[in-house]
């Protein structure tokens, strides 16, 4: 039996599509609700969707947004657009048009590939280009036949990706061919993905997540990926049990929902050999929940937009290492540093620093790459077998006029107060430039004005009774929720 790990590809693209479509032509690619696609028919989806855009005009260094969700239209036209030598922007469908512009900014757009739900959004985009690129419809095409793919045969710029951070402003990471292919080789390594193995696909593609751990892990390995377009807690559930699902990958709030949705009759999940979450630290409370409902560990995975999936935690005892995110995959390597960039002695936190070769680059100078290695700005301790635990982030620390203060840490003096569901803390910029501690808390109760200002109050003085003065909130603003990325992420950058 043909497996994915024990063979050598060279690190393109066209060449990953290719070999799998050699050895494993007949067997599914893709199953959706409406149907699927064996990799012999997405080969030729592929090598037809290519020469369309190819006559639109798309070819080495002009780029392509993909305003898609989880459907076969995505695989297939990430695919094409990599075979044309173009550039992927898989944007979310759900952006509003400046959301969308500032990532497409500086791009040289030759197309935008939308479907119904997002045409308006498609032609909003068009309509401010300067040199107004493209409209066309994805999905199926209706392949001609062929499965040749005359298209990209170097390892040039295939995706841009894009670093949100704190400040808002999103940061546009370049990968090359080169860097998506060797990532797909070290998770399908790690993870022992074969062509038997049955992916299940509800992270969002155009996320570096659902991207790599999803799209590219199945195309790599043979595997069938199943596509579901939007997360659905019982859908899922009846897919893992109907499609014997053995790989899935997914967030918190996915795994949380599933050990929380009770179906109307028990659900075999007796294939599911990996479930792994990223994207956020995963609870342990969700982690219990979950093998306690299903007999399943979920690992944790680490990874970023910038370097694809890093880290992955396979340790045989998978409860005394859950906060874990495991040992780096292939060819990575990882070190924890101080301020200075020198190594930290086992144990000591410091800052994650990255060597890849599937690193990509900041498209803008950059202090967080240097010399071949990314720093991330994620806090994290190594312990004697090298297994990395992140313990929070270097880049959210609010520098007050006394002293820098730890959101997290504020964060989790607030959640002890009674009545608070949730919380996030930012820092807020004063008028003489410090930083200002802000709380934006979720109530467990709906709470009128009067009863807000109470609560608000009650916060403040809980945590003048557990912090120093300069760590507590000088501001305390209520919501109804707390507003998320696709992945569950907090999105700060609406919070500040």
């Amino acid at each position: 039996m043909w497996a994915c790990r024990l063979e050598v590809l060279p690190p393109l693209l066209s060449h990953l599509l290719e070999s799998t479509v050699a050895h494993c032509g007949a067997r599914p690619a893709l199953r959706w609700r409406q149907g699927a696609l064996d990799y012999h028919g997405l080969a030729a989806e592929v090598g037809s969707r290519a020469a369309r855009l190819r006559e639109h005009g798309v070819e080495a260094g002009r780029a392509v947004a993909l305003l898609l969700p989880n459907s076969p239209g995505f695989v297939i036209d990430f695919f094409a657009v990599a075979m044309c030598g173009g550039i992927a922007v898989p944007l979310n469908p759900q952006f509003k048009p400046e959301e969308a512009l500032a990532c497409l900014a500086g791009c040289d757009l030759a197309a935008i590939l939308a479907c119904g739900a997002s045409a308006a959004l498609a032609e909003a985009l068009a309509g401010r280009q300067a040199a107004p690129p493209v409209l066309v419809d994805s999905g199926p095409v209706g392949p001609a036949g062929s499965r040749e793919f005359p298209g990209a045969r170097d390892g040039g710029d295939v995706l841009y990706g894009f670093s949100s951070g704190s400040t808002g402003v999103p940061k546009r990471i370049v990968r090359t061919q080169e860097n998506l292919g060797r990532e797909a080789d070290h998770l399908a390594a790690a993870a022992g993905l074969a062509p038997e193995d049955v992916i299940f696909g509800a992270v969002p593609f155009h996320h570096a997540h659902g991207l790599g751990n999803c799209v590219l892990a199945a195309v790599r390995s043979g595997a069938t990926l199943v596509i579901d377009e939007a997360f659905e807690p019982r859908r899922a559930l009846t897919a893992i049990e109907r499609d014997r699902v053995s790989v899935f990958p997914g967030v918190p709030f996915i795994f949380r929902m599933l050990a929380a949705t009770q179906p109307d009759r028990g659900v075999d999940a007796g294939a599911l050999r990996l479930c792994f979450s990223a994207g956020a630290s995963l609870p342990h409370a969700v982690f219990d929940a979950f093998d306690k409902r299903f007999g399943k560990p979920v690992r944790q995975l680490y990874g970023c937009t910038e370097a694809g999936s890093v880290t992955l935690n396979l340790d045989p005892d998978a409860s005394g290492t859950a906060a874990s995110v495991g040992l780096p995959m292939g060819d990575v390597k990882i070190s924890v540093v101080d301020a200075a960039g020198n190594p930290v002695p086992t144990g000591t936190e410091g800052e994650v620093v990255i060597e890849s070769p599937a690193l990509g680059r900041s498209d803008t100078a950059s202090e967080d790459f240097r010399a071949g290695r990314f720093f991330s700005g994620d806090l994290a301790r190594l312990d004697t077998a090298g297994r990395l635990t992140l313990t929070g982030r270097k880049k959210l620390f609010i520098s007050t006029a006394a002293g820098k203060v730890d959101p997290i840490e504020v964060e989790r003096c607030v959640a002890g107060c009674p009545g608070v569901s949730e919380v996030v803390v930012v820092g807020l910029t004063s008028p003489s430039g410090d930083d200002l501690v802000k709380a934006v808390v979720v109530p467990g109760e709906t709470l009128d004005a009067r009863a807000g200002a109470k609560f608000r109050r009650a916060v403040v003085r809980h945590c003048r009774e557990r912090l120093v003065a300069h760590k507590v909130p000088r501001r305390v603003e209520l919501r109804t929720e707390i507003p998320r990325s696709p992945l569950g992420k907090v999105l700060r950058k609406y919070l500040v």
